[in-house]
């Protein structure tokens, strides 16, 4: 379904030559446990991705764009990894976006304490604030993403992975009047370190224009209302989203946008939100009805783990 993508692959380091010296030299990094064989043996089956120009847009683990800056993680090959020092921890950079700097890596180096818990675990790891991501080892990590993939959990073009879930644990949806409303979340580790900053992606799809009743419809406005840490809610209003009005017909029946979600400026910590969408049936200039609200159920925010 994403042909640029698997165009992208490179050959496996097996196909390259008869003995693989970036590997050999990669497991006196990392060295030959059970928990990293994984992650060799996938370089043996594709050598990451090509590091042409065209291909840096479309990053085997996914891709998003919020507010104009653009995401896409690529899969470095054996001679681009690289281990970078993040205080006690060493991490190997497997996964990169030379835009924003986002990254996935996997943990070969730290403090004793956290061997069980971290040592050869796929993380996004925050620097200074030390929140991190944990996402397992990484045959489990992989094995789940492709899951995830065939199962649909991800949205799938011909150019693109969509690094916004569709489907499970922080997300939502919901399908009122004809129209489906999906709400993804992700945490931000390459946001401030100050606040818990998270990005979610909402995307409006007429999947029953019958059950909408009208030719078209178009937003008017958004409200959420907010959860913290201390139960308290906070109520969001405003009109439009991102400063756009989108119109939803036959014709053009999707729309998405990017936006984020942070703590409040007291330090108190977000937790989830739930809200709505209010649509105007025809155009905001020649309404043709009441307004429609398209229900977001409750979605919890992927809050990260931190190290103490």
């Amino acid at each position: 379904h994403s042909p640029t993508v698997l165009r992208s692959l490179a050959p496996g380091l097996n196909w390259v030559c008869g003995v693989s010296v970036p590997v050999r030299e990669l497991l006196e990094v990392v060295s030959d446990s059970p928990d990293i064989r994984d992650f060799i043996m996938a370089h043996h089956l594709h050598d990451g991705q090509r590091r042409r120009q065209w291909f840096l847009e479309f990053g085997l683990f996914g891709s998003y764009e919020c507010y104009g800056e653009f995401c896409s993680l690529s899969w470095l090959s054996s001679r681009m990894l690289q281990i970078i020092q993040m205080g006690r921890f060493r991490i190997l950079i497997f996964a990169w976006c030379h835009l924003t700097r986002n990254y996935l890596g996997i943990v070969v180096g730290c403090p004793a304490v956290h061997n069980t818990r971290l040592l050869h675990h796929v993380v996004q790891l925050q620097p200074q604030s030390y929140r991190f991501v944990d996402k397992g080892l990484f045959g489990e990590f992989f094995t789940s993403y492709v899951d995830e993939l065939v199962a649909g959990h991800h949205d799938v073009t011909e150019d693109s992975i969509s690094m916004m879930p569709n489907h499970g644990p922080h997300t939502g949806s919901s399908i009122s009047h004809g129209i489906k409303t999906t709400v993804s979340t992700m945490f931000c580790v390459d946001e401030t370190p100050r606040f818990h900053v998270y990005r979610y992606q909402v995307t409006f799809e007429l999947v029953d224009s019958d059950a909408l009743g009208y030719s078209s419809v178009q937003l008017e406005s958004r409200h959420w209302l907010m959860r913290f840490a201390n139960d308290e809610y906070v109520h969001a209003n405003g009109p439009g989203v991102v400063g756009e009005f989108p119109m939803l017909s036959v014709d053009q029946p999707y729309y998405r946008y990017c936006s984020r979600i942070e703590d409040d400026p007291t330090g108190l910590q977000v937790v989830g939100f739930e809200g709505r969408f209010s649509f105007v049936p025809g155009s905001l200039e020649n309404p043709k009805g009441p307004n429609i609200s398209l229900p977001v159920p409750f979605i919890e925010l992927p809050i990260p783990l931190e190290i103490i």
